[in-house]
């Protein structure tokens, strides 16, 4: 079974066939990263969206936990712009009317009879009306020409939360600019990335069994 997770799926994308190789010769990029300063900070986030901690209470978990990192010049200022990030992001889901809804959750998509879309989807939020799913960058990205958003726009509807395709937004929250960018991928643009992604696994797949024989 080819697997592929969510978070590298652009970089298959630009060339499935050298993936295909790395498959063949038991290395792939399918690893996962270490917990660093953002996972962290999404961490306590998820307890204030769950009303666990409030936010100055979350605000002093967060300093906590940077404390079991090297105090560098590098590392105090990313931890400076995390905890200013931090209060601006919760003000702003504030604003919004966010609730939470649902958090990450695996992916399993079959995607061809021998290749799996995996991951872990985003947090699900909703203002009472639609609903929003996000990931976090901390600079401005061009995230909307990426495969995995509309994606997981449609894994999602299908899978996790009952509603209309058109009442499911994606994107990202920026750090940085304190700003949600969100998108509503319409039904063709959404066959689009399927049909695509599936060329990719059958790209893929190829060059594996063809190494492999």
């Amino acid at each position: 079974m080819i697997r592929i997770q969510c978070s590298i799926l652009e970089q298959v994308r630009k060339n499935p066939t050298t993936y295909g190789q790395l498959l063949a010769s038991n290395n792939n990029l399918n690893k996962g990263g270490t917990h660093g300063m953002l996972a962290y900070w999404q961490d306590v986030s998820l307890k204030v969206h769950k009303d666990e901690i409030d936010l100055s209470k979350g605000l002093r978990e967060l300093q906590r936990t940077f404390m079991n990192f090297a105090e560098t010049p590098k590392n105090l200022k990313k931890q400076d712009f995390l905890q200013d990030s931090f209060v601006k992001y919760h003000k702003h889901f504030e604003k919004k009317h966010f609730k939470l809804v649902d958090t990450k959750r695996r992916i399993k998509w079959n995607m061809t009879s021998s290749g799996l879309l995996t991951g872990l989807t985003p947090w699900v939020l909703s203002d009472g009306r639609k609903y929003y799913s996000y990931f976090f960058t901390e600079q401005p990205v061009d995230w909307d020409s990426e495969l995995k958003y509309p994606l997981l726009q449609e894994y999602l509807v299908e899978n996790n939360i009952e509603c209309d395709i058109t009442e499911m937004n994606i994107g990202v929250y920026c750090l940085s600019t304190d700003d949600f960018s969100l998108k509503n991928f319409s039904k063709r643009e959404l066959k689009n990335a399927i049909d695509e992604t599936i060329d990719i696994f059958e790209n893929v797949d190829k060059t594996y069994k063809k190494l492999k024989k």
